[in-house]
């Protein structure tokens, strides 16, 4: 909940490469090691007094700093978790974009926000002629970028890979 109102805010980003966010990653588990063992080591080490003492207190070294490493491990893995929010076919779609033109991009920018939509509904909503819409649709089907089905005179518009469903 915490990192979404972040992510509204634009104070943590997810616009990251993939090199970026290993090392972000790997920065996060070496510093929460290193933030456990601190805890931890002030916590189970006292002041030893005699080397009988001390070495018993060798074993607790091996035990934090065991504990250290599995929790930073797990600080690790719900980070890059958070990290990876994006699906695969949304950054496709990012980098598809950039080769539309502005009619594709509006028709896609349409579709995704109604879901499924008529082509009827679609021509109305941009206030486009029949053949403007019904070119960008063949052209943008071509491209496997969406789908259309027949219902009546008219066909039942919505993303590829949604699932199919009347309107």
């Amino acid at each position: 909940m915490v990192f979404e109102k972040l992510r509204r805010k634009r104070l943590i980003t997810t616009d990251l490469d993939i090199v970026t966010k290993a090392m972000l990653i790997i920065f996060v588990t070496i510093t929460s090691y290193f933030i456990f063992l601190l805890i931890l080591g002030s916590l189970l080490q006292g002041q030893s007094f005699s080397m009988y003492e001390m070495m018993q207190r060798m074993t607790y070294v091996n035990q934090y700093n065991l504990g250290s490493l599995s929790l930073a491990v797990g600080v690790g893995l719900i980070f890059s978790l958070f990290l990876k929010t994006r699906s695969r076919k949304e950054d496709e779609l990012r980098i598809i974009r950039k080769a539309l033109s502005e009619d594709e991009k509006a028709v896609i920018d349409e579709v995704k926000r109604a879901g499924r939509i008529t082509q009827d509904s679609l021509r109305f909503r941009l206030g486009w002629s029949k053949a403007k819409v019904s070119r960008i649709l063949t052209n943008l089907d071509k491209m496997k970028l969406i789908q259309r089905e027949r219902t009546g005179k008219t066909y039942i518009i919505f993303l590829s890979g949604k699932r199919k469903e009347t309107v």
